[in-house]
């Protein structure tokens, strides 16, 4: 007699096509490839449950269902920085039976918080390497993509960002996590004439208007009337995830400014597609990039944006974002639970 698939049921989307949304339609790629899974719509038929949103296990309906049926395996993967949601953990740890952690910060919490090693896996947040890639196109080409007139961008060192720098509620008000400041401070240090920041992506308010406050150089890809009107342009100025390769592509160096991520994705975006990076010591940044390429204040940034120039940095993404091996590490996750 054939045995049966193993019924999985996902827990985890954002609704607007972004990050989580990516992360489930990666993952329901992984599982369609299997034999032995395969995916159910029906939270009572499965045999395992998978969040790839951990903090959704906690949302109704599945935060009374999962303690209702108890007894169906739960994994759930970690998308933030866990220092400052020790409590939500514990919460956790009644339900979920295997844990996935993207970083060495989130695992050495997890196992301080008391969770075995033997439930622990992990799995950096996987970006496609077939769309992040080097492109064939000049730069110029590459502005025209975008409707940007190249001289405004020429002979000038671009310094890429494209984060989300506030929530909808408080426009002018940066997200901590993602710290802003610490960006502008690194700017504030640069030599104006020949620097220009590149931003892109909805909810710039911030960053924007600091950057008109102390007369740092940008150029935004969008519609800027909206900070103009202190407007949400969540929706307005999204950018297509199609087009994320070519921006990495147009910059000369992306900068990581956050406090506080489980990723952030733009670490393996930016290698992957040929651009250089800079962060601070966030997330996986430290599991990902060359020491040099990770900086401890604004000072210290500004000396290694000068080395960058020169040097080749050796990465350690290459070896994580190939999806073979992203299938064999999910595949290694589910049978954790049997």
């Amino acid at each position: 007699m054939k045995p049966k698939n193993k019924k999985i049921y996902i827990i985890g989307n954002d609704t607007l096509g972004w990050s989580i949304d990516k992360d489930r339609t990666y993952f329901i790629k992984v599982i369609n490839s299997f034999k032995g899974y395969e995916l159910t719509n029906s939270f009572f038929k499965a045999d395992i449950i998978y969040a790839i949103w951990w903090n959704q296990i906690f949302s109704f309906p599945f935060s009374f269902l999962l303690r209702i049926f108890s007894k169906k395996p739960v994994i759930a993967t970690i998308t933030n920085d866990l220092e400052h949601q020790r409590s939500l953990l514990q919460k956790a740890k009644k339900y979920v039976n295997i844990f996935v952690y993207a970083n060495s910060k989130q695992k050495r919490v997890l196992l301080e918080e008391g969770v075995r090693e033997n439930q622990l896996y992990f799995n950096p947040f996987y970006v496609d390497e077939n769309l992040f890639k080097k492109i064939n196109l000049s730069k110029k080409k590459i502005a025209q993509h975008f409707n940007i007139d190249y001289a405004l961008l020429s002979n000038r060192f671009l310094i890429g960002s494209f984060q989300r720098d506030s929530l909808g509620g408080a426009l002018d008000t940066p997200k901590w996590q993602k710290n802003p400041d610490m960006l502008i401070d690194i700017l504030k240090k640069l030599n104006s004439k020949n620097t220009l920041l590149l931003l892109a992506g909805p909810r710039r308010h911030y960053i924007i208007n600091q950057c008109r406050k102390y007369k740092i150089p940008y150029f935004f890809i969008g519609d800027e009337r909206y900070i103009d009107k202190k407007e949400d342009d969540l929706l307005v100025n999204a950018i297509e995830i199609e087009d994320m390769p070519y921006l990495y592509n147009l910059i000369d160096l992306y900068i990581v400014s956050s406090k506080s991520e489980g990723g952030p994705k733009a670490i393996p975006e930016s290698v992957l597609s040929g651009c250089k990076i800079l962060s601070s010591d966030v997330g996986f940044a430290k599991d990902l990039l060359d020491e040099q390429s990770i900086y401890t204040s604004a000072d210290d940034a500004v000396k290694k944006i000068t080395s960058l120039k020169e040097k080749k940095f050796q990465h350690k993404v290459d070896e994580n974002y190939q999806f073979n091996k992203f299938q064999e590490r999910i595949e290694s996750i589910l049978r954790g639970v049997e």
